[in-house]
Order: structure tokens, then sequence, then C-alpha cells
């Protein structure tokens, strides 16, 4: 861990605060989307998601708790392939593609042809409810969330050069 012990506690309560907001605001998305969708799916994949914020605060947990030892070790790489590599691919997708640049191309105008060939229902929903389009906007805060447990992983690597 870092000399300055305070800073690294910040980072790894921002990490896992971030990934409980994160997965906050997608567990929500999904229910509302399968609730005004009837897209039953939708509700399953938000089952998983707060396991998945389960997962990344036990291994911090774990991290900050046996630091230098081979649990705390394999507890950041967990932490690391959850908290950055799996957010920011999960946020890519449900948040930008999905959301994001559908928005963009609607808004813009894109041919209806062209947007439903991109974003085929049942699956995508052309917007058509400001509530589920703002809330997969806001899962934006995945990327915060990774950036936060980007923040810890350059910490430790910092103090350890791990």
């Amino acid at each position: 861990m870092l000399k300055d012990r305070s800073q690294a506690r910040k980072n790894v309560t921002r990490a896992a605060v971030g990934t409980a907001v994160a997965g906050l605001v997608s567990t929500a998305h999904h229910w509302y989307g399968a609730f005004i969708y009837d897209t039953p799916w939708r509700a399953v994949v938000s089952l998983w998601i707060p396991g998945f914020v389960i997962l990344v605060v036990v291994a911090l947990y774990i991290y900050w708790t046996k630091p230098g030892t081979k649990v705390g070790s394999v507890a950041l790489r967990v932490f690391f392939l959850s908290a950055v590599v799996f957010q920011v691919g999960f946020t890519m997708f449900e948040c930008v593609y999905s959301h994001v640049l559908k928005d963009i191309l609607y808004f813009a105008g894109t041919p209806q042809e062209l947007l439903l060939r991109l974003f085929p229902p049942p699956a995508y929903h052309l917007p058509d409810d400001f509530l589920f389009e703002l809330s997969g906007l806001l899962q934006v805060f995945g990327f915060i969330a990774a950036w936060w447990a980007f923040q810890v992983i350059r910490d430790d690597y910092k103090q350890n050069g791990n």
C-alpha cells in the first residue's frame, strides 16, 4: 500500500462507493426496462449486477485488509478484472452503444431502417420513454467506478510494483 494510507483509503472508498452507485443505477435501469417493455430477461440481467457489486467490494476489502499477502494479491487481481476490465466493457456496451449512440443517431434523424438494423427489437427500443433513456445514459457511472478502481491499482503499483 502507499505510505500515505489516508489517500489510498480515499481511493478504496471511492472505488467501493462508485461500484455500488454504478450497480444501483444499472439494476434500476434494467428493472424499469423489464417492467415497461415486458422483457423479463432484463430483470434477469438486474439480478446478477448486485452479485457483481458484492464480488468487487469483497475483493477490495480482502485486498485492503491483507496487504502484501498472497490472498491480498489475488484479491487485487480479481478486483482489477471485475472492477476495471469488466466494468469498462459493460459500460461501453450498456451505456455507450445501447443508449448514447442510439440516442444520438435517433435524434440526428437516422433512417429508421438503419436504426432497427443496429438496434433490433426486442433487445432494443428506439427512444420512447424518457426515464428509460435517462437511466441508460446514467450508466456512465460505470466509467467513474472503473476510474476509481484504476486509482486503487495505480496506488498498489506505486507502492509494491505489482
